[in-house]
């Protein structure tokens, strides 16, 4: 294939499945599965079956090893697995001349054919498969480790031991698929271990071929290989109107870039074993010999039995790394979860755990951010940083990155704390996320020769990309990114948003409930103080009127009873002296009487208080015995206690005296049908109130009227207007105080309290 356009992924567009043409150990055949007719075969076909392709093309199978194989070759296993393992046929045949041909075939089906590949059979049982120590002694040496390091170790030096190779390198991939070398076994002075070797280095054609085929071996790196041609002579590549597809082939020829880039390395023979994890390319066994290395079949199937067990054994250990990480953050949510049970905000606990999420991501920092609320843990840069971009390039709410800087705008200070960053996005809206921060790691990069391919020009004026051609040692320093983030971490990242996001989404659920209820609350408080203010403005405009109208009748009643003594004094008839003392005290009661009507309208109206410092037992016997004047229940009992040195509190006495009538003939009025008639007022203190309950032996007051029987115009008895107990209220609450229904097991009980004079009171 020949491009104008050379760049670093030309190797990669190169179809090196479609070579047309094999390694020179080996020859090839390709059968049409339907016919049974040989259309494609390798020009090297008589040294290994006897026969030239131009006598074998167009034959039948039968005619070249025999009609009984022929017949035998259905029932093998032909279909090709992911990835193909080496399963040879052993079978013989006799050759054009009559001699005997002993043949080893690797059988496979590609598309429409059936290809055959032949190679040198071993002349004996190879001494590898009979050595029972030397399987023990793999078992022993491969099942032993427990870290992956000493399973390469130990996988690199048995290959070696088995293949004879000079240097078995075990090679890891990287996220961006460059590889380092992390075990070796060598016989040589020099060693590749912890090199690195860039992406380039293997082409992505090279990396699918890996995958399928496991064993990949080149006896001599610059033997001739033998084209392959079909029926009319043309050679089957990719410049071919039907080129055969080569994809499973194990004698497929090398690439010429591939053969120049080993050259320059000094290697004359090489062998890859793919490393295969959870259906990935994990690595590769590589073996390099300086010098043409012919391995015999046995050792090759033996070798990659070793990888194919080394493959197991590196996906058991990392599936077990993976698995205790995962079920740590299960842990670490499973905790955060039952605590949030208990109600506990979310921020809290991100907070309380912030250790355990730090240490399980490998971060030195976190920063939480709950709508306007940020809270942060660890190492985090000063100022802060924007991390939208990041959540832009988040999958299933997740993102991570090693070179931060490259995505987020941040100054040299920020990315020493902030090299690489996991992001957790907790919201659908983006508001909320958590961010967990790793450090910058400063690395020093041994990398085998510069990555970089060489551009040539051909004689011809074609531009060509070659391999490189230095493999002299190379240091790269990188700066400004952390250690990256692998799929271990992302496992244990993908669980602990699952968890922290419906937590989020059922504490932003929670919170929108109680905003809704505390927005209903308060509209129904302000609902009603607007209709507590407009029933005051009534209660108001009521009092005026009632104290307009009786302040007339009471001024008239005093006019009456003092025009009454003058009658006495102008008819010269000697009043007795009873009849003074009660026109006297009917003077002043009317008087007395104003004077309530005016204070309690000034109240309602302005709320007025003619407050000082009094005997509370004072204002209280007033009021009782206002009540009393106009009371109908001679069989009633009446009972009034109070403590010792009850003190002095600040109240207008004469409504004190008020709230005292209200609430005594509210129980008077129970009481007319009950056959016990008892009334008990008792007044006690405490550290700061003066408490007075006032109990009845009536009916009590229902239940469902205990919630509003302090309303307006909610009235407690059934010939009241239903203000006297809302302006018992009132007054208490205007006083610093508070009235209350006490739960009572006969009749009902009131009671409120009056805050006491202390000894700092001004």
């Amino acid at each position: 294939m020949t491009t104008d356009q050379v760049d670093l992924t030309t190797c990669d567009r190169e179809p090196i499945h479609l070579i047309g043409a094999v390694q020179p150990h080996g020859a090839l055949i390709a059968v049409n599965d339907a016919t049974g007719i040989v259309e494609y075969a390798s020009l090297n076909t008589a040294t290994y079956i006897g026969h030239a392709p131009e006598t074998i093309l167009g034959q039948t199978l039968a005619f070249v090893i025999g009609a009984e194989n022929a017949a035998a070759l259905p029932p093998l296993e032909l279909t090709t697995t992911t990835p193909e393992l080496l399963q040879p046929w052993f079978f013989s045949f006799d050759g054009p001349d009559g001699t005997r041909i002993d043949a080893e075939c690797l059988p496979h089906r590609s598309d429409a054919h059936i290809i055959l590949e032949f190679v040198t059979p071993e002349p004996k049982p190879a001494a590898v498969w009979e050595d029972e120590l030397l399987r023990r002694g793999v078992i022993t040496e491969l099942f032993k480790p427990d870290v992956l390091g000493e399973l390469a170790d130990a996988s690199a030096k048995i290959i070696r031991d088995v293949t004879g190779f000079d240097r078995v390198m075990i090679y890891r991939f990287a996220e961006d698929k460059h590889g380092e070398v992390i075990a070796e076994s060598t016989n040589r002075p020099d060693s590749f271990l912890g090199l690195h070797y860039p992406a380039s280095d293997i082409p992505e054609p090279a990396r699918r071929h890996f995958v399928l085929n496991v064993m990949r071996t080149i006896p001599d790196i610059n033997g001739a290989r033998s084209p392959i041609v079909n029926r009319s002579g043309e050679v089957a590549n990719a410049e071919a109107a039907q080129p055969l597809d080569l994809t499973f082939s194990k004698l497929r020829a090398v690439a010429p870039v591939h053969v120049e880039y080993l050259n320059n390395m000094g290697v004359g023979a090489s062998m890859s074993i793919s490393l295969i994890t959870n259906n990935s390319l994990w690595g590769l066994v590589a073996c390099h010999h300086y010098g043409p290395r012919l391995v015999s079949s046995s050792r090759l199937r033996f070798a990659e039995l070793l990888g194919s067990t080394t493959s197991a054994l590196l996906q058991s250990i990392e599936n077990t790394n993976k698995l205790q990480k995962s079920i740590r953050a299960e842990k670490t949510a499973f905790h955060i979860e039952q605590q949030a049970r208990s109600g506990r905000p979310l921020g809290d606990l991100v907070q309380e755990h912030a250790r355990d999420l730090m240490e399980l991501t490998g971060t030195q920092g976190m920063l939480l951010v709950l709508g306007k609320d940020v809270i942060q843990s660890g190492t985090v840069p000063e100022t802060p940083l924007d991390f939208a971009p990041l959540r832009a390039q988040s999958v299933d709410g997740v993102a991570t990155t090693q070179t931060l800087s490259a995505v987020v705008d941040m100054d040299a200070e920020q990315m020493q704390v902030a090299a690489g960053a996991a992001y957790l996005d907790l919201s659908e809206d983006g508001a909320d996320h958590l961010v967990l921060l790793r450090a910058n790691f400063d690395q020093t990069i041994r990398w085998a020769g510069k990555p970089e391919k060489v551009e040539t020009v051909g004689k011809d004026g074609t531009a060509r990309l070659s391999p490189r051609g230095s493999f002299a040692l190379w240091r790269e320093e990188r700066r400004d990114r952390s250690k990256p983030f692998d799929d271990t971490d992302s496992d244990a990242l993908r669980i602990l948003r699952r968890a922290l996001f419906a937590l989020n989404s059922l504490e932003r659920e929670r919170l929108a409930r109680d905003a809704q209820h505390a927005s209903e609350a308060e509209e129904i408080r302000l609902r009603h103080a607007l209709l507590d203010a407009a029933r005051a403005s009534s209660l108001g405009e009521l009092a005026s009127a009632i104290a307009h109208e009786l302040n007339q009748p009471l001024s008239a009643v005093a006019n009456y009873v003092s025009a009454c003594r003058q009658e006495f004094i102008n008819a010269k008839i000697e009043m007795p002296e009873r009849a003074g003392e009660l026109m006297d005290d009917a003077i002043a009661e009317t008087t007395r009487a104003g004077d309530l009507v005016r204070r309690i309208r000034d109240f309602i109206t302005r709320g007025d208080l003619n407050a000082d410092f009094i005997d509370v037992m004072t204002a209280i016997t007033q009021g009782i015995d206002l009540a009393f004047v106009s009371s109908q229940l001679p069989r009633l009992q009446v009972d009034i206690s109070a403590e010792d040195d009850l003190p002095q509190v600040l109240a207008d006495p004469v409504q004190i005296g008020q709230v005292i009538l209200n609430l005594v003939r509210n129980s008077i009025s129970a009481m007319r049908t009950s056959q016990t008639q008892a009334l008990t007022i008792s007044v006690t203190k405490d550290d700061r109130d003066v408490q007075v309950l006032i109990q009845d032996t009536g009916p009590g007051i229902p239940a469902e009227m205990q919630k509003y029987i302090f309303e307006p115009f909610h009235a407690s008895t059934t010939k009241g207007m239903g203000i006297g107990l809302s302006l018992c209220r009132s007054i208490v609450q205007a006083h610093g105080g508070s009235i209350w229904v006490q739960p009572s097991t006969v009749g009902a009980t009131i009671g409120f309290t009056l805050p006491a004079r202390g000894e700092h009171d001004e």
